[in-house]
């Protein structure tokens, strides 16, 4: 008995440890206004179940995202670092190699980590989540958004039955309201009190009432969580988040940095620590999720981050977290796509500075190209010819001005620019100041900034910088569909050396330890002899019969055929001088030197002027 006493004595301290960590739900909704919630003053929009959860809980007034964009959002928030430093800037793109992320920092806590749905963060297997509800994880069919298998509640039941003493942090993110938007039942279009920043025409009310059914639908699914949660009888011991990952998808809101864009609903309940009923007027970014939940867990904060906790705004009601917060938009990698970055920071008194780096070039995205549902922007044209506020919301949409500064306590809409008033000069100045600041701090540079991760273009050819990769979205494949495929460059350094290239996973180049090799999608690897010269120019060629050539400093080096077209762009990303978002060892690491001009040319290396 006294052994067993002894015994109990030591092991108290790391029961009670586990026993009080929080369960940790988190509900993200995707593409959602803060302002598209009954429990933000929404009377429109039906959302009994983010009302409640707001009733039980603290309700942020100032949440933001830090990027406008789901991937790049998503990034943000599980790694706890603003896109630039985390390495996901366009949508769609990867982290950077060795980025510490949430679930590998709630595992140390003893949690299990479970991610249902969407995911949307690059490379998927260097975040060690468990992933469930893939079916409804998928863009579409539709019909799938509501996790109709109910994998996500299923999985908490048998969690909680099956593992009680483990601590569980599951996050559920269904593609609602993302467009496609479900099909309109409940709402009439001609009744609901449309927002001032969208022109009020059939279309748009049509798309609204869509979008509202979408929010209703997402809704219900969280319905389902918080009653799964409650019947389990873990809602005393669970902290519950509910949040979206950045704006809806209308002209001025996703993939911009106006406020419709970056401002999301954040509501939390976790009984016995948040007051029920608050509200919050603390600064908050997404990019504080991750500290917030390491520091819940009972974690020693995680140094490096950009991030901060706010766990005392919700335990002891602390009025402040951030004086200002950064925010940005490299938009989609799509060729059809403008390139139209813009880097912002927001203040907690209210003000709103935006500075855009290609201000002459038109704002393109897929609402005005290739709208999957309830395409409404042609109607937006044809009004703008005859209605002057829908010409204004057209071109606010369309051009930016160099430099935008808001003040959101009188102009919510930011409808009114301020960066040429001369009363508004002295916030002007200081706000762009702490922009330059904050860039500065990150590492990056306006040319890194006008530029992008983007190919520069020529006449049927392309060429990536060192230690970049370019998206298989950024070519026109009915364009770029090379007979014949050249890669051309000049390489320093191949007695260390590494990887040259990955063509959209279709072959690998290496240049290491004198030796140039080519590993193709099928297997085949060959290798050259090895070289006297640690640098010179090479030039690659391959065939869409399967030939490949390749000469390094005019010498014929090796010749195959592989018999397979290996020339065609596929899905993924085109590098020089990596592997993207992999750190490797061996002939694929990073390559360890200087490769200079690396060019993609398509048929021909020479060029004649068109006559």
């Amino acid at each position: 008995m006294k052994h067993i006493l002894l015994l109990l004595a030591i092991l108290s301290p790391f029961i009670t440890r586990s026993q009080s960590k929080p369960n940790i739900v988190i509900y993200i909704t995707d593409d959602q206004n803060q302002e598209d919630v009954g429990a933000y003053g929404n009377t429109d929009v039906r959302t009994p179940n983010m009302d409640q959860l707001a009733k039980e809980g603290m309700r942020f007034n100032k949440a933001y995202a830090a990027s406008s964009m789901c991937s790049p959002s998503r990034s943000v928030m599980f790694t706890g670092l603003y896109p630039y430093r985390n390495g996901s800037q366009m949508n769609h793109f990867t982290t950077r190699p060795g980025i510490g992320n949430l679930p590998a920092f709630l595992k140390e806590a003893g949690y299990r980590v479970v991610i249902a749905g969407k995911t949307d963060v690059f490379p998927l297997s260097a975040f060690p989540f468990e992933h469930i509800g893939k079916e409804f994880g998928k863009y579409e069919p539709v019909a799938n958004r509501t996790d109709r298998r109910q994998e996500s509640v299923k999985m908490i039941e048998s969690h909680f039955k099956e593992k009680p003493e483990q601590p569980l942090c599951i996050i559920i993110a269904p593609w609602l309201p993302h467009v496609p938007w479900v099909k309109n039942v409940d709402y009439d279009p001609a009744k609901i009190k449309l927002p001032d920043y969208l022109a009020d025409t059939k279309e748009t009310r049509a798309a609204v009432a869509s979008y509202y059914q979408s929010i209703t639908t997402a809704d219900s699914l969280l319905g389902e969580v918080m009653t799964t949660v409650d019947r389990a009888g873990k809602k005393d011991n669970t902290a519950f988040f509910y949040f979206a990952d950045q704006g809806a998808q209308f002209p001025g809101a996703k993939w911009t940095v106006y406020d419709k864009g970056l401002r999301v609903p954040f509501i939390v309940r976790w009984p016995g620590q948040v007051a029920k009923g608050s509200t919050s007027d603390a600064l908050i970014s997404l990019v504080d999720l991750t500290p917030t939940l390491v520091d819940m867990a009972g974690l020693k904060p995680k140094t490096g981050l950009d991030g901060k906790s706010f766990k005392d705004v919700l335990t002891k009601g602390k009025k402040e977290h951030h004086e200002y917060i950064f925010a940005e938009t490299s938009v989609e990698p799509h060729y059809w796509y403008n390139y139209t970055p813009s880097r912002s920071v927001l203040t907690a008194s209210g003000l709103h500075y935006i500075r855009n780096y290609h201000p002459g070039r038109r704002f393109i995205t897929h609402i005005d190209k290739v709208e999957r549902n309830m395409f409404y922007f042609d109607s937006w044209v044809e009004s703008a010819l005859n209605n002057n506020k829908s010409k204004f919301l057209l071109d606010r949409y369309s051009y930016r001005e160099p430099e935008e500064l808001f003040n959101l306590i009188n102009d919510k809409n930011e409808f009114v620019n301020l960066s040429g008033a001369p009363a508004s000069r002295s916030d002007l100045l200081k706000l762009a100041g702490l922009l330059q600041q904050e860039l500065d701090r990150q590492g990056e540079s306006e040319a890194s900034i006008v530029h992008g991760p983007l190919p520069d273009f020529y006449d049927r050819s392309y060429e990536i910088r060192q230690n970049t990769g370019a998206s298989d979205l950024s070519f026109n494949r009915k364009v770029w569909n090379p007979d014949t495929l050249y890669i051309t460059g000049y390489l320093d350094g191949i007695d260390k050396g590494g990887i040259v290239c990955d063509y959209f996973g279709q072959f690998k180049v290496s240049a290491y330890q004198n030796k140039i090799g080519v590993e193709f999608a099928d297997g085949k690897v060959f290798y050259g002899s090895p070289l006297e010269e640690p640098r010179g120019n090479l030039v690659f060629r391959l065939t869409n019969k399967g030939q490949v050539e390749i000469h390094f400093n005019g010498a014929a080096v090796l010749q195959q055929d592989v018999k397979a077209d290996f020339t065609k762009i596929k899905a993924g990303y085109v590098t020089s001088g990596k592997l993207q978002g992999l750190d490797v060892s061996g002939k694929y690491q990073t390559f360890v030197g200087k490769i200079t001009g690396l060019k993609f040319s398509m048929n021909t290396l020479s060029r004649a002027p068109q006559q």
